[in-house]
């Protein structure tokens, strides 16, 4: 298939990439964004002959979809607001209060399954993603995904102990 030919079979196709997007996102503007995206990983990916292209960018579109709204809920993380954070008190209320938050931050952890442990406590020593990745040999959106669910269910042990 030449180029003409995937941009005619794009243009076919595009209204049907659209309404996918839409009924995603329910915005044009992200639907849009979606099949300009969708278009451009295609035109850098390629194709094979015999490929059904109409269906492969609707598979590529719908793929994009779950793709981005993923992201997106993982941006819109909780903050670990259950762990009180000290008052300005005396400096030993102060420093008792921290080191009482600690042992409670870390007793959680250790609740973790050890490869989540693992990413909580490289995460805490300040290192990205990137360098999570690195350092564990873990794909950066599948550490980023690891370290996602471990702080929820950091977050979901930290709110149980605060309840009792």
């Amino acid at each position: 298939m030449t180029q003409i030919e995937f941009e005619h079979t794009l243009l076919k196709t595009r209204t049907k990439m659209l309404c996918v997007a839409k009924d995603f996102f329910r915005n044009d503007e992200d639907a849009e964004d979606i099949v300009q995206e969708v278009y451009e990983r295609m035109l850098r990916r390629g194709w094979q002959e015999g490929d059904d292209l109409e269906a492969l960018l609707i598979r590529a579109t719908k793929n994009l979809c779950v793709s981005v709204w993923r992201r997106q809920k993982l941006r819109a993380t909780e903050p670990l607001t259950c762990v009180p954070e000290p008052e300005e008190q005396h400096s030993a209320d102060a420093s008792l209060i921290e080191r009482e938050t600690s042992i409670k931050l870390e007793s959680a952890i250790r609740q973790l399954p050890p490869s989540e442990q693992r990413l909580i406590r490289l995460k805490s020593n300040e290192l990205s993603i990137e360098e999570i990745s690195q350092q564990t040999g873990i794909p950066k959106r599948t550490a980023s995904a690891m370290l996602s669910t471990a702080k929820r269910r950091l977050l979901n042990i930290l709110k149980t102990k605060a309840n009792d």
